[in-house]
């Protein structure tokens, strides 16, 4: 990053904003290119979720992820910047994308708490490579007009401002003026933005469901041939959408059931959105410290103490369960290895429970090395054994071949880093993509040798209950 302007201000008002807008308007002009001033503001409160309810949504960047055990919700909204790639080489285009914009970036703070500075949004479908039936590009990124946070009891708002080189100073000072106190003086009244509710997906109105049988019998006779140890598949079922149906409700109650899963939404601009509440963080990196999850072999929950302590004891003792969990724990340490990153795990597994199922999971942590940027580590580590296969190499070709659908964001990531280096990364499983008239619904389940076809087929009915409860009560 270029040497900055950084100004640190107790308010934010026009005496303090106009020298860092006249310092990147003179360096637009001397450059003749476009600068971006970011500006960072403390809150006395703000509710994400709320604003995102009261939004007009059509044709912008949205992009929302909530986890009530961290006290965390962030929403970011708009682009100032965006860009999306293709190909194997995505996550680095992605990064060089980040590093030009940051270039061009001067601050100005009203302290540094919480989410303050730029951030960028992402989202990365399952596969790098764009599917002839359309849907999301492989990689997009944006840097947004603005996100608010709530943070371990912080709020505040980071505002980016495009700075051109025929920008006039007064002309940025009124827009950012306007935009500043909408996000300094919210009410949350109800207005006519607010989404319609009561309305619910028909089940009957199922327009097209993959053949999820048929593909756990190709990948067991696969395994049987030796061609791979592991592969995730997956079942799609698409749903006739009412147009009053809201995706924001959907959100909602997603967030209320699952308050230990990350609850994210995600839209590109387009007619698609993508929502889901996923139990599987990728990647966390805060302070140059790197932590991850294996996430792998699940379980139904008990409807008494007692049957739920049974089912948690038989998996944490299952030969099928653990042999899966454990070429996925092996598979991160290698791959973190080759990035020079010494991780370390849990001596062994523990429950992760949710509301309708529970995972084995063993959290695993390492030092970041100098220089290696978090999509690096995503570059790396994407798609990990719980949602793609083991080895990569042979098991993840094989998914579309043997699912016969597109995943696009399913089992992709959502998530954000900042100009430290410091982001997170969620895999985006337990999810749903809003289409303009149709709801996508994904579940699936990880085949090795001993899997059986109808515990599969349970194990992915259990993982869509969790969809289709919420989507009933949209």
């Amino acid at each position: 990053m270029q040497d900055q302007f950084t100004e640190n201000f107790d308010l934010l008002d026009n005496l303090s904003l106009q020298p860092v807008l006249s310092y990147a308007l003179a360096c637009a002009k001397a450059d003749a290119c476009s600068k971006i001033v970011t500006i960072s503001s403390p809150l006395s409160y703000v509710a994400p979720l709320a604003l995102l309810e009261s939004l007009n949504l059509e044709g912008q960047f949205h992009f929302y992820i909530e986890r009530p055990t961290e006290d965390l919700s962030l929403l970011a909204y708009g682009s100032i910047c965006a860009e999306q790639f293709q190909g194997k080489d995505r996550f680095n285009l992605a990064k060089q994308f980040s590093e030009q914009c940051l270039s061009r970036i001067f601050e100005c703070k009203a302290g540094d708490e919480g989410f303050s500075g730029p951030h960028f949004f992402t989202a990365f479908t399952f596969s790098d490579e764009a599917s002839e039936l359309g849907g999301f590009v492989p990689a997009t990124i944006f840097l947004p007009e603005w996100h608010i946070y709530s943070y371990s009891g912080l709020y505040g708002m980071v505002l980016n401002v495009s700075v051109d080189p025929d920008s006039n100073i007064e002309d940025l000072l009124k827009a950012v003026a306007q935009k500043l106190d909408y996000l300094h003086s919210l009410d949350y009244a109800e207005d006519s933005n607010s989404k319609t509710t009561g309305h619910s997906i028909d089940l009957n109105h199922c327009i097209k469901s993959s053949d999820f049988e048929s593909s756990v019998k190709g990948a067991l006779s696969d395994i049987q041939q030796g061609l791979y140890q592991k592969i995730v598949l997956s079942q799609k079922i698409t749903y006739e959408k009412p147009s009053e149906i809201s995706s924001i409700d959907f959100l909602n109650r997603l967030r209320e059931r699952f308050t230990s899963c990350y609850t994210f939404s995600f839209s590109d601009g387009s007619e698609q959105s993508f929502i889901g509440a996923s139990p599987e963080k990728l990647v966390q990196i805060k302070n140059q410290l790197v932590s991850t999850e294996a996430i792998a072999g699940s379980s139904s929950r008990g409807k008494k103490p007692t049957e739920d302590a049974r089912l948690g004891v038989d998996l944490l003792q299952s030969d099928k369960n653990l042999r899966e969990h454990n070429l996925v724990i092996n598979s991160i340490i290698k791959r973190l290895s080759i990035l020079g990153i010494e991780a370390e795990s849990d001596s062994k597994p523990r429950l992760l429970a949710l509301a309708n199922v529970q995972h084995l999971m063993t959290k695993i942590r390492g030092l970041l090395p100098e220089g290696t940027h978090i999509l690096d580590v995503v570059s790396e580590l994407h798609p990990t054994p719980a949602v793609g296969g083991q080895p990569r190499e042979q098991a993840v070709p094989r998914i579309q071949e043997l699912e016969q659908f597109n995943r696009g964001l399913y089992a992709g990531l959502v998530g954000w880093f900042n100009q430290d280096n410091d982001g997170e990364m969620i895999v985006a499983i337990r999810s749903a993509q809003f289409n303009s008239e149709s709801v996508d619904v994904f579940a699936g389940a990880g085949i090795v040798h001993g899997s059986e076809l109808e515990k599969e087929k349970n194990e992915i009915e259990l993982k869509f209950a969790a969809i289709l409860q919420a989507l009933l009560n949209a």
